[in-house]
């Protein structure tokens, strides 16, 4: 889960990185990674950009079940909405709308997740059209304004094929270490479903 808050601070102390440095790593000597964090500081659990895009996993191709698979400013959501829900209700399915960006290691995670576990993405192939949504965008304030707050990145919201709020979820309480928990997210999913409530 990424807070906005902690990347402006990532990126203020990247800008001093012998300060990011020390403060991040408890004092230990270590070396700094091409985005001004240390490599110690990434292994801690600090989100870190090169990690994101080392991923072997990064270059996976969508999954059927997205309705807009790639994040991009430039869409307009409310547009992309409206054919989300088109196909949700021809295959009798919810809508996931899974808000976010590149720009954050966590959507990343949870995109190549939920297209390469085998369970998760059974589960999502049958009861959900998953659209993208680009947070921040040039139309994603309006957009999200309908919406609860999001807290952090990436965040779910669950809608019903005729577009209404049925479910908001953040996305730390799905995660375990550097990923996601298998059970946690299958009960999520689950429960989330035209067949689980």
């Amino acid at each position: 889960m990424f807070h906005p808050s902690s990347r402006r601070r990532r990126f203020f102390l990247a800008g001093i990185p012998s300060i990011g440095v020390f403060l991040l790593t408890g004092c230990q000597p270590t070396s700094l990674s091409p985005n001004g964090l240390s490599s110690k500081a990434s292994a801690k659990g600090v989100p870190s950009l090169s990690a994101a895009k080392a991923d072997p996993a990064a270059d996976i191709p969508p999954a059927p079940f997205y309705s807009v698979a790639q994040y991009d400013d430039a869409r307009d959501p409310a547009a992309d909405l409206a054919a989300t829900l088109s196909r949700a209700k021809s295959e009798n399915k919810r809508v996931m709308l899974l808000v976010g960006g590149d720009w954050c290691p966590w959507c990343k995670r949870i995109s190549n997740y939920m297209s390469t576990n085998e369970k998760i993405r059974d589960l999502v192939e049958k009861n959900f059209v998953v659209m993208k949504v680009t947070y921040p965008g040039e139309h994603a304030e309006a957009f999200l304004a309908a919406y609860p707050k999001c807290e952090a990145y990436p965040h779910l919201f669950v809608l019903d094929n005729q577009g209404q709020l049925l479910r908001s979820q953040g996305t730390g309480e799905l995660e375990q270490g550097s990923g996601y928990d298998d059970d946690r997210f299958a009960r999520f999913l689950t429960a989330a479903s035209a067949k689980g409530g």
